[in-house]
């Protein structure tokens, strides 16, 4: 078997036809390159050249030799090249996990900050829920985890966070269903509106954010009712579109997925409802390209997101949330940690 060192060396003898002057581009001595080719050529079992006059004239065998050197030297040079870009940072694939509505505001625009830097920059996206984004963080499959921080467990410390952005949640609610003037809905608002009111569309994204959510719900409608619990924003603005209940969305999916709903659905601003979105990530990546990069491209692109105000909160929404022994309530919640999409 030839090794590469020999294939070098016989491309410099087909390229000078003398073993003299490829002695000489090599810096290797003539006796030396001699033994090279005799050696290479018993290896083979084969001759590779015939002497013609002070030239060397390649063999029919020498001559497929030559055609399939010139490729594998050539696919050689292209290996170390592109492997010195992953040793210097300039080439990497960067697997990165993100809720879909994250995904889709963050890494367009930081990709594109990124590839400025490393043009060889690939990411392999995995959109999940944020249990399953934490698991495959553990087992290694993901480098980062973009999600609602309210999502991870306090006792996911092993990972750096790196906060990205913050929105506000806004209450999504039929076109038909006008808030702007209700101080107390089940006054201000007729029977039926009320009730369409007190049903919710609900999110299985974790038992910490259904607790969150019912909560609020709890605090400011009183008894709901849940017409469906979805994994994907786009479902449940649908549902609100068709009238069947109200559903709390992040304002960033708004900008995304709010002109499909134009006229369909009224958005409301909602105080005191935050999502703070942030990157979980193994904390040596804070300080190895182009991870490094990556996550500074990740910040720019959080601070850089401009979003449509949505309308102002209702006047029963201003006001402080009714305390426990004020109003009896009951949410139903169902509460599910590994629920698939958002």
């Amino acid at each position: 078997m030839f090794t590469l060192r020999q294939l070098e060396i016989f491309e410099a003898v087909v390229h000078h036809r003398s073993l003299t002057r490829a002695a000489k581009q090599l810096g290797v001595s003539q006796p030396a390159l001699s033994q090279q080719i005799a050696r290479l050529e018993r290896e083979l079992g084969v001759r590779l050249f015939e002497r013609s006059g002070h030239e060397l004239e390649l063999t029919e065998a020498g001559r497929l030799l030559a055609e399939k050197a010139a490729e594998i030297l050539a696919t050689t040079e292209e290996i170390q090249a592109a492997l010195q870009d992953y040793a210097s940072g300039r080439r990497a694939r960067i697997a990165v996990g993100a809720i879909a509505s994250v995904a889709r505001l963050l890494l367009p625009d930081a990709l594109r900050r990124t590839r400025q830097v490393y043009p060889g920059i690939q990411l392999d996206v995995h959109e999940g829920a944020p249990g399953e984004l934490i698991e495959q963080l553990y087992a290694r499959g993901l480098q980062l985890a973009l999600l609602n921080e309210a999502s991870v467990a306090r006792d996911h410390l092993s990972f750096a966070r790196l906060h990205l952005f913050t929105d506000d949640h806004v209450l999504a609610v039929p076109a038909t269903l006008d808030l702007s003037g209700v101080r107390d809905p089940a006054r201000d608002l007729p029977r039926e509106a009320h009730a369409l009111l007190q049903r919710t569309v609900q999110f299985s994204f974790g038992t910490a954010h259904v607790r969150r959510v019912g909560e609020w719900y709890r605090a400011h409608f009183g008894r709901v009712e849940v017409v469906a619990w979805v994994r994907h924003y786009e479902t449940a603005l649908a549902l609100v579109a068709a009238g069947q209940g109200v559903a709390l969305v992040p304002h960033g999916t708004v900008g995304l997925l709010g002109p499909a709903f134009a006229g369909r659905v009224r958005f409301f601003a909602v105080p005191g409802l935050e999502r703070r979105v942030v990157a979980l990530f193994p904390a040596q990546y804070r300080h190895v390209q182009p991870w490094r990069t990556f996550l500074g491209a990740l910040e720019e692109a959080g601070r850089a997101l401009r979003l449509d105000p949505p309308e102002p909160p209702p006047p029963f929404l201003r006001r402080p949330p009714a305390r426990e022994d004020d109003r009896p309530a009951e949410v139903e919640t169902r509460p599910r940690s590994h629920a698939k999409g958002l």
